[in-house]
């Protein structure tokens, strides 16, 4: 078996802050400068027993323009948009006070709830500062740009059907944003996953720790702007149960905000010391980068993706995903808006998922 791995940002930007919950000590970043041409990450990881073949073939990673009328036509089938209802708490505490919270889910026109044997891959997507799971897939029960889009790749057959569960990292408990999103793994392991994934037809058996495991190359995590600074924190911290990232015009704040711009080299190590300490190889995951060329993000993510290249142990920068797990898509022209976001879901769906 294969082993694979909008608006603006709104929110202001904190000082140096701490990465998600309990960090391990990581004694690369001690060493760790900009300035050092690095070909081997400095952190010793597991090595695969044997060579992992790859199973599939995949689109080239480069951007590709997409077909005006995907977004508004009339011949693929409408998926629909439900409410995703569910409870949570402050899992950084020991409250126990339960508080309301729900997501939006597209769901593709095939999806039949009657249908238990057909399984879907599952994308989890967060949105950026100031919005809300709406600014996706917007209303219940209607349409957006996005789902659109969506409709007409699977009518395509660009993508294979997936379900999409958009979140959000805003909470009652919590006037942080930033801390928010460095947190928001806790809230989608304990609370959104579980009942999620037995609520629809996804490829986990069940929701275990084991179970989440051996699904995890039908799982991926993305989000735009601040949602992309918590694709990066879902990639540290729960890498176990997901295999394809997407950060679309953020960096990772696992050092502190935008330090993927102002240390790139020290969050790209960062970034491969947890990867190396949940004993995840290059095999094992699979990063779809992208932002606009005038995106206000993209000084912060070039950099840290730059840092990145250097760590080949871990990062494999590549044209392809058939020979390596990291790229970053450049949107022509894009600014750090939705038009971007749907350009880089556009190149980047089709390269996800086993």
């Amino acid at each position: 078996m294969k082993k694979r791995i909008f608006l603006t940002f709104t929110v202001v930007l904190l000082a140096v802050i701490g990465g998600c919950g309990t960090k391990t000590s990581n004694p690369a970043l001690e060493n760790a400068s900009n300035d050092i041409e690095m070909t081997q990450t400095p952190i010793e990881t597991a090595i695969p027993e044997e060579e992992i073949m790859k199973t599939r073939s995949y689109p080239d990673n480069a951007y590709q323009i997409m077909d005006k009328d995907y977004t508004n036509n009339d011949w693929a089938p409408f998926g629909t948009v439900v409410s995703f209802p569910y409870e949570t708490k402050n899992h950084q505490t020991e409250d126990d006070t339960i508080y309301q919270k729900s997501a939006l889910v597209y769901l593709p026109a095939c999806y039949d709830a009657n249908d238990t044997d057909t399984k879907y891959n599952v994308l989890y997507l967060m949105h950026g500062g100031s919005d809300s799971p709406q600014w996706f897939l917007g209303k219940e029960g209607g349409c957006s740009q996005i789902t659109r889009m969506l409709d007409s790749m699977i009518e395509k057959g660009e993508i294979e059907p997936l379900i999409i569960c958009a979140v959000s990292y805003y909470t009652d408990y919590c006037g942080d944003a930033t801390r928010n999103c460095l947190d928001f793994h806790y809230e989608l392991m304990n609370d959104v996953i579980p009942l999620f994934e037995t609520t629809y037809h996804t490829y986990a058996e069940d929701v275990t720790k084991e179970g989440l495991a051996a699904s995890r190359q039908h799982r991926a995590f993305g989000g735009f702007s601040m949602g992309a600074v918590t694709t990066w924190s879902v990639l540290e911290n729960c890498i176990d149960e997901f295999a394809y990232f997407l950060p679309i015009s953020g960096d990772c704040w696992t050092l502190g905000s935008t330090m993927g711009g102002s240390k790139p080299y020290e969050t790209a190590v960062q970034l491969a010391f947890k990867i190396g300490e949940a004993g995840k190889t290059s095999s094992d995951f699979y990063i779809y980068s992208g932002c606009g060329e005038y995106d206000m993000a993209e000084p912060n993510l070039t950099p840290q993706i730059e840092g990145m290249k250097k760590l080949t142990d871990t990062f494999i920068y590549c044209d392809n995903f058939a020979d390596g797990n990291l790229y970053q898509c450049i949107y022509p022209g894009g600014g750090h808006d939705v038009n971007t976001v749907i350009a880089i879901l556009y190149n980047g769906l089709p390269k996800m998922f086993d």
